[in-house]
């Protein structure tokens, strides 16, 4: 087997035992990690205060946004039971005005048989003053041809020659006759 002095230096020393057991170049390796920490020193001064900002930014709007939820939920609950409130408010006040309509039919009821109980009594109080007057009339006219046959049944006493104790016994039949008729 050939082997260089390239080869022999760095097998000698410890970090070249480790890259030819493992396979991995060590000058490869070297660059990679200078290119890296390179990257990354220019990637922490412009990209990771921007990302950070952006992350910052979005956990605010996130934190508003949950925020903002949780008051519109408040609030919501807050809508509900005002809503719930005025909905019992609205029940009480269609009851209270349902109350006063049925009092108010009732009190319109006792006014109009009221009314009508006072207009039947009229007409019945107008009934029996015409009663009443239709009642004299009749007495008017009964008297009235009471008197005309009275004088009828004279005319007739006196036509006829009675003796007096007929004449006597006809005015005292007339008398009674006509005291009766009166007070019917």
């Amino acid at each position: 087997m050939h082997v260089t002095m390239h080869q022999f230096v760095l097998a000698d020393s410890g970090f070249g035992a480790l890259s030819s057991g493992l396979g991995v170049n060590a000058l490869a390796f070297l660059s990679q990690l200078v290119s890296f920490g390179i990257v990354f020193f220019i990637l922490r001064i412009y990209a990771f205060p921007v990302i950070i900002r952006l992350l910052n930014e979005r956990e605010t709007r996130i934190r508003e946004g949950i925020e903002n939820a949780e008051k519109a939920k408040l609030d919501l609950a807050n809508a509900n039971k005002q809503a719930e409130q005025l909905l019992i408010k609205a029940r009480q006040d269609a009851q209270a005005t349902i109350e006063r309509a049925e009092k108010t039919a009732q009190q319109e009821s006792a006014r109009i048989i009221e009314d009508a109980h006072t207009r039947a009594q009229q007409i019945g109080e107008q009934q029996s003053a015409r009663i009443q007057q239709e009642a004299s009339r009749a007495r008017n006219e009964l008297s009235r041809l009471v008197v005309d046959l009275s004088i009828n049944a004279a005319g007739q006493v006196i036509e006829r020659s009675v003796d007096s104790k007929d004449n006597r016994r006809l005015v005292q039949e007339f008398v009674t006759a006509s005291s009766d008729s009166r007070r019917q």
